[in-house]
């Protein structure tokens, strides 16, 4: 199931399923509006965005209901979540997901979003993105990367998926593989394993990054995914912050995963992680990874 793509005129929402907002993020947000006002968008806020009080916006039931009134909203036409968290699964059970069938919209988010924009995909069918928090594109730290990928995906659904920096590639003995699109957090992706709302990822392209993850931890992981049989098609590592900032590329995650498992093909990349720039990645479409030509192409993602 495919949202339309967003034109010059539309509305789109914002929301906090998981961490609220400071004051002093006020700025932030502020900007960020003015951002996307720039490119002829309006804004509209859900009434869980701030609290100085507690780790989340609201309870579960209350951060679900600012995503099911978006959902519902005939003005918006796309919805972002403002930052992550830790605790976006806690609204699952609340989440009207009838209402997101009836009303498709493009849903964008990253971190611990990872979890809702799987559930939301797996329960509805309905394509999500990943992509930078809300606040960043009002951060110094927002790059024309992302700022081009917003228009290059959302307004004109290009299918190319532009490398940040070079990509690496390995074990690509047929040069091309085909698969669905899931992650992309891998921590937070796997909250999911056991529930109603984990995605099939037997046949997947898994496209994974993470925050606080140090090498241990990332091979318990990847040891996982391998035993979920997740990791017999292919597999993208995008940056690792952890790994490559703190560590200074101290551990190389794709020799870890040798380890494991020798033969799946990998590619490693910079394009999409956190506190880095981001590609806008569509969460379950069919993704088409060509070697020879060190090429990342998704199928149509937007009406």
């Amino acid at each position: 199931m495919l949202a339309k793509k967003l034109k010059v005129g539309d509305s789109i929402g914002v929301i906090a399923p998981d961490k609220a907002l400071k004051s002093t993020d006020k700025k932030y947000l502020e900007n960020a509006t003015k951002y996307f006002e720039s490119l002829g968008l309006k804004v509209k806020y859900g009434k869980y965005l701030f609290s100085d009080e507690e780790y989340c916006a609201g309870t579960p039931k209350e951060r679900a209901e600012d995503l099911n009134k978006m959902f519902s909203d005939e003005e918006v036409k796309a919805i972002f979540t403002v930052k992550g968290g830790d605790m976006a699964n806690g609204i699952l059970p609340y989440i009207d997901f009838e209402n997101i069938k009836n009303n498709p919209k493009i849903f964008l988010g990253m971190s611990d979003i990872t979890v809702l924009l799987c559930a939301i995909n797996k329960m509805t069918g309905l394509i999500t993105f990943h992509c930078q928090d809300y606040i960043w594109f009002g951060k110094e730290e927002v790059t024309d990367y992302d700022k081009n990928e917003i228009v290059d995906k959302l307004f004109n659904v290009k299918e190319t998926i532009i490398p940040y920096e070079n990509r690496e590639f390995f074990n690509f003995e047929n040069q091309e593989i085909k698969g669905r699109l899931y992650g992309t957090n891998a921590r937070c992706l796997l909250k999911l394993l056991g529930t109603p709302y984990m995605p099939e990822l037997d046949k997947a392209i898994l496209f994974l990054e993470g925050y606080h993850s140090d090498i241990i931890e990332w091979n318990t992981m990847l040891e996982q995914y391998n035993q979920m049989n997740a990791l017999d098609n292919g597999i993208v590592f995008g940056y690792i912050y952890e790994l490559q900032y703190t560590e200074k590329n101290k551990y190389n995650i794709v020799e870890e995963l040798k380890k494991i498992n020798f033969n799946i093909p990998i590619v490693k990349t910079n394009d999409f992680g956190h506190r880095h720039a981001n590609a806008i990645l569509p969460i379950g479409a069919e993704v088409k990874i060509n070697a020879k030509e060190k090429t990342i192409t998704v199928s149509k993602y937007l009406d």
